[in-house]
Order: structure tokens, then sequence, then C-alpha cells
């Protein structure tokens, strides 16, 4: 489950709460908390349709920067920038799977890949 999830499944239990706050009367608190899961998923939002360059691409998606700039090409990802100065979204990005958490032994380490999910 990546971080853009998290924050979506946590602006449900928000309007969840919200819910349960209306239930009891409490009418202001929970507007003011549907207020919040409403502020939280705009700027997710931005963060996911932000363009990035080629570079920031890279870094964050794991990709090398030709390979990227390959996929554009190739229209396999949309450029949303300029011809000859492309910017990709976030959102758009494709993601190379983590490499398998290993134990100097070797052996692979599971409670390494446990708490990384958990971050």
């Amino acid at each position: 489950m990546g971080d853009a999830t998290r924050l979506l499944d946590l602006t449900d239990q928000w309007r969840a709460h919200a819910a349960a706050l209306r239930r009891y009367g409490a009418e202001s608190e929970a507007r003011a908390l549907e207020a919040c899961a409403a502020d939280l998923e705009e700027r997710l939002r931005e963060w996911q349709t932000e363009p990035l360059t080629l570079e920031a691409a890279s870094d964050e998606s794991g990709y090398s920067y030709s390979s990227l700039q390959q996929k554009v090409a190739a229209g396999e990802i949309r450029n949303v920038g300029d011809r000859g100065r492309p910017r990709l979204r976030r959102c758009d990005l494709p993601r190379k799977a983590p490499k398998a958490f290993r134990l100097e032994s070797g052996e692979p380490d599971l409670a390494g890949e446990v708490l990384h999910e958990r971050v």
C-alpha cells in the first residue's frame, strides 16, 4: 500500500469520525474534521499531479533518466511539459519494486521488510 493510499484511508477515517461526532450532536467538530479531510485530499491531489523534471522523476521512480526519456518518447508516459523540456506528473510515474531486504548472511530480512511497510 502506497503513502498516497494510506493518506486517503486517513481521510476516510476522519469522515467516519465526523459522522460519529455528528450523531452525538457535535456538528461544528464534525464539520472541522471534514474540512481537514478535504484539505488533505486537495494537497495530496496537488502533490500527485505536480510536474517533475526527468531528474526528479528518476529519483522518485527508481528508473533512470534515459529510461524515463524513452518512455515519454514512446508515449508510455504523458509529457505535461513542453517539447524538449518534458515534465512528468508524479502519479504517472512507473515505480520499480524495492530491492529485497537481505541480512549480511544473505538471508531475507523479514523484520526489515515489515518495518519498512509501516513507515
